[in-house]
This record gives structure tokens, C-alpha cells and sequence, in this order.
């Protein structure tokens, strides 16, 4: 069946067209709402500005297909794969595309919101400027995925893998979190505020400029990150491991800091107002110019730090 036999049918009623091969064609600018393609091949198939409202393409296969401004919301693409796809500006709003294969997929300026994308494989896929709020991505791959000024706020990004993933300028305001794997990630001037990161790594990790405001990161790993003038103000990091972590000038003002192992961090010219530091480990911290006002500190072990410091209990 070619692309001409296809849309006479279609016209003509017919919504059934299972493991039909349309690889290397054109379906630019048509209507296929609620059309059933499952399991079809589409590779290298251009599907720009198409209308697939309500369509089932469930483990159909679009590697390298380009859907530019194409509609899919409310469609079905559980298992599809769109490995190197080009859906800059799609509308994938409330799409089901649970385990899909988006392998360095281009999503430029995408909707994805309450998309379901658990445990879908976006490894290098470019989503920059997209709209993820409320998106389900809860066990999926985004290793080396570009996420700048991508809106994430309210999404489900727990047990994600995001190693060495670019998030800088994105939105992730009361994002869930929790034992994501962001080890090397840039999230410089990201908005975390309210997110829980709880048991996350943060491993080396750049949250420079971010905003924390009231973050969950209890039992986080921020070994080696960099959080330079980062706002943590109400942050919760008891327990957390900040080993040799950069929070030059960073804010913690009310945060919480009991047993949290910050050997070796650089704490010069923060600000640690109200903090609760009560057995903390300070070992070998610099909290030189650093303003510890108010501070609850029983416990806490201050071996070989430097501490000329306001200090005020």
C-alpha cells in the first residue's frame, strides 16, 4: 500500500491499517484522527503538521520520521520507535508513550504535558524549550539529554536517569525526584523550589544559581557538586552527603543540616541563619566570611576547619 491508496481509503472510512509500510513517504498537512497503525513502519516517513488526534500507533516504528507541529494528543504510542524522529513543536499533550524509544529524538518547543513517557529511553534526545509540566517520566532514560528552558514543573521523575543531562534555566518547581540519578548534570539556575530529591544523586553535579527554595534532599549524595550562590533557604538535608561540595556564597538560611557530612565543603561567604547543624560533620569545611547566625550546633565536629566565621548561637 502506497500514501495514495492509504488516504483514498481513509476518506472513504476506513481507520484500520496495521503493519501497513509507508517508510520514505509523505502524509504533510492531512487528518488521520483515530487512524489504527499499529505495529506499521513509517521510517523516514514525513508527517509534517498531520492532524493523529486519538490515532493508535502503538509499536509502530518512526525512526528518523519528521512530525513537525504534528498532532498526536490523546493518541497512543506505547512502544513506538521514534529514535532520531523530528517532532520540533509537536503537540504530544496526554500522549501514552510508555517505554518508547526516543533515542536522540529532536522535541524542540514540544508539548508533552501529563504525557506518559515512564520508562521510555530519551538518551541524548534534545528537549529544550519543551513543555513537560505534569509529564510521567518516572524510570526513564534522559542520559545526556538536553532539557534547557524546558518547563518540568510537577512532573514525575522518579527513580529518572539524568547523568551528565543539560537542565539549565529549566522549570522544576515541585518536581518529584526522588533516587533520580543526576550525577554531572548541569542544573545551573534551574527552579527546584518545593521538588523532592530525596535520596537523589547529585554527584559533581552544577546547581549553581539555582533556587532550592524548601527542596527535600534528605539522604541526597551532592559529593563534589557545585552549588555557587544556589538558594537553599528551608532546604531539608539532613543526612545528606555534601563531601567537598561548592557552596560558596550559597544561601541556607533555615535549612536543615543535621548529620549532614559536609567534610571538606567550601561554605565561604554562605549564609547559615537559623541552620540546624546538630551533629553535622564539618571536617576540614571552609566557613571563612561565612555568617552562622543563630545556629544549632551540638554535636557538631569542627576538626581541622576553617572557621574565623560571625558565628552567633
Amino acid at each position: 500500500m502506497n500514501a495514495e491508496e492509504l488516504l483514498k481509503r481513509y476518506a472513504a472510512g476506513e481507520r484500520y491499517f496495521p503493519n501497513v509500510d509507508l517508510s520514505h513517504t509523505s502524509l504533510q498537512e492531512v487528518n488521520l484522527s483515530g487512524i489504527v497503525l499499529k505495529r506499521a513502519i513509517l521510517e523516514a516517513t514525513d508527517l509534517s503538521r498531520s492532524i493523529l488526534v486519538g490515532a493508535d500507533l502503538n509499536g509502530v516504528i518512526l525512526k528518523q520520521a519528521t512530525m513537525t507541529a504534528t498532532r498526536f494528543n490523546g493518541s497512543h504510542l506505547v512502544g513506538v520507535d521514534l529514535t532520531a524522529a523530528n517532532l520540533t513543536g509537536a503537540d504530544l499533550s496526554g500522549v501514552n508513550l510508555w517505554r518508547a524509544n526516543l533515542n536522540k529524538a529532536t522535541l524542540c518547543e514540544a508539548n508533552l504535558s501529563r504525557a506518559n513517557l515512564d520508562e521510555a529511553n530519551l538518551t541524548g534526545a534534545d528537549l529544550s524549550r519543551a513543555n513537560l509540566s505534569g509529564v510521567q517520566l518516572s524510570k526513564a532514560n534522559l542520559t545526556e539529554a538536553v532539557i534547557v528552558d524546558a518547563n518540568l514543573n510537577r512532573a514525575n521523575l522518579t527513580e529518572t536517569k539524568l547523568m551528565r543531562s543539560h537542565l539549565c534555566g529549566a522549570q522544576l518547581e515541585r518536581a518529584e525526584l526522588i533516587a533520580s540519578e543526576l550525577t554531572a548534570a548541569d542544573l545551573s539556575r534551574v527552579n527546584l523550589e518545593g521538588a523532592n530529591l530525596s535520596e537523589a544523586n547529585l554527584s559533581q553535579a552544577n546547581l549553581s544559581g539555582a533556587n532550592l527554595t524548601g527542596v527535600n534532599l534528605h539522604r541526597a549524595n551532592l559529593i563534589a557538586a557545585k552549588a555557587i550562590l544556589a538558594n537553599l533557604r528551608g532546604a531539608n538535608l539532613e543526612q545528606a552527603e555534601l563531601v567537598t561540595t561548592n557552596l560558596t556564597e550559597a544561601d541556607l538560611s533555615w535549612a536543615n543540616l543535621s548529620k549532614t557530612n559536609l567534610s571538606g565543603a567550601d561554605l565561604h561567604r554562605a549564609i547559615l541563619t537559623d541552620v540546624n547543624l546538630n551533629s553535622a560533620i564539618l571536617r576540614g569545611a571552609n566557613l571563612i566570611d561565612a555568617k552562622l547566625l543563630q545556629v544549632e550546633m551540638n554535636n557538631v565536629d569542627l576538626s581541622w576547619a576553617i572557621v574565623p566565621c560571625v558565628m552567633s548561637h
